[in-house]
This record gives structure tokens, sequence and C-alpha cells, in this order.
């Protein structure tokens, strides 16, 4: 799931050409680091595999989050296709990540999920439409 999640992100960064805009993010992974002789990553360039530990882990976080709480709504019999479901865990989704990410998040992110622009709520939403396609 967090393979396909972070294909569907880089998408929305896909160039004309080929390729995607760069997305360059500091890694922390010592074994990336010796192996690729620098703490620079452009996540969207890389395929999930070949990200560095700290930054699969990132994207894993939220998916584990996201499946946990769809299987959590349908054994408490909450349908978890319901719109209002969907809005109030991408809202957690995106608390959670905010929790994680928020000293280095550029202002528009760092917003309550209400407040965020359609295009970084549809980032988080991801997260649980995607959980949802596991559990039918």
């Amino acid at each position: 799931m967090a393979d396909r999640l972070h294909d569907e992100w880089r998408a929305s960064r896909r160039l004309p050409g080929g390729g995607y805009a760069a997305r360059v993010k500091k890694t922390g992974d010592q074994r990336w680091i010796t192996s690729h002789g620098t703490d620079q990553v452009d996540i969207a360039n890389t395929r999930y595999q070949d990200l560095p530990a700290d930054w699969q882990r990132e994207t894993r976080e939220s998916a584990d989050l996201a499946v946990g709480l769809v299987r959590d709504s349908w054994l408490r019999g909450v349908d978890p296709r319901s719109e209002e479901f969907i809005e109030s865990a991408s809202s957690r989704v995106h608390d959670a990540w905010l929790r994680r990410n928020g000293a280095w998040a550029p202002p528009e992110q760092r917003l309550p999920y209400a407040e965020l622009a359609e295009e970084e709520k549809a980032k988080d939403r991801a997260f649980v439409l995607m959980a949802l396609d596991l559990f039918e």
C-alpha cells in the first residue's frame, strides 16, 4: 500500500518529458547515505523501494494508521465508505502526519485539516481511500 501511495503522490509531479518535479529531502538513513554519498534524496524521482528507510517509514506510518481506522470502523459497525468517516479519518491521518512533520512542514500544510486547500486534503484522503480498497 505504501508503494502505491508513493506512486500516487508522485504522479501529480509528473513532467511532460518524463520524470517528476524534484522534491529533495534530507535523510538520516546512514546506510543509504553511505551507498549514495549524500544525505539528500529526491523523493519524487525515487521509487518507494529505493527510498531511504526514514522516508519509507513516513509513508508506511500514514498507511498503517489509515488501515487501522478503516478496520476499527468495520468492527464498530460504522460505515467507512461514508463521507463523514472518510473526512474524519483523513483529518486524523493529517494530524498524525503533522505531529511527525510539523517542524519542517510549509505553512500551508501546518493548518488543521478543515482549513487545508483541497489539493492538500486529497493527499490525506488518498491513504483512507486506498485502505478502504483493501477491505472491499
